[in-house]
């Protein structure tokens, strides 16, 4: 039997790990799109993925552009314009419902991520490179609602 403290830090753990798992949700591709190493289109691809793809969403950028994804055995980074959830009755793409979604926000660190999922990439053996044009890239743009979104 379980003493109460441990009961407690069970129960704990638990839910901890069934928030993380609600945050994420299912979205769906709405062209063909590439999945980049990173949330940028000069980043090298992952793989390729069909429109109407399923895939895990675990949290986009802080301006909603880049979205962190799972599709079978990859994961990567797809342009939030291609990615579309159920809202409110409706379909809408990620860039164009940013924060309202209810999305995690994720950072992106090049060095932890490409470590925990590249390590077999054929690129993976230049991440020196691709981490310093990271370092350099200029600063990225805040979210916007879109102007179609604002008139409604």
């Amino acid at each position: 039997m379980l003493s109460p403290l441990k009961l407690v830090l069970a129960l704990v753990i638990a839910g901890a790990s069934c928030m993380a798992a609600a945050a994420e949700q299912t979205a769906t591709t709405t062209t063909s799109v590439n999945v980049r190493a990173g949330p940028e289109k000069n980043f090298p691809t992952v793989t390729w993925l069909l429109s109407g793809t399923r895939v895990t969403v675990h949290g986009c950028v802080a301006n909603w552009r880049w979205c962190d994804v799972t599709a079978g055995r990859d994961r990567g980074w797809v342009y939030a314009r291609f990615l579309s959830i159920p809202f409110n009755g409706r379909v809408v793409t990620i860039l164009n419902g940013g924060p309202d979604l209810g999305l995690p926000q994720a950072d992106f660190s090049l060095g932890e991520y490409w470590d925990a999922h590249y390590q077999r990439q054929h690129w993976f053996g230049r991440k020196a490179y691709w981490q310093k044009r990271w370092d350099r890239r200029p600063p990225p743009r805040e979210w916007r609602e879109p102007v179609s979104a604002a008139r409604q």
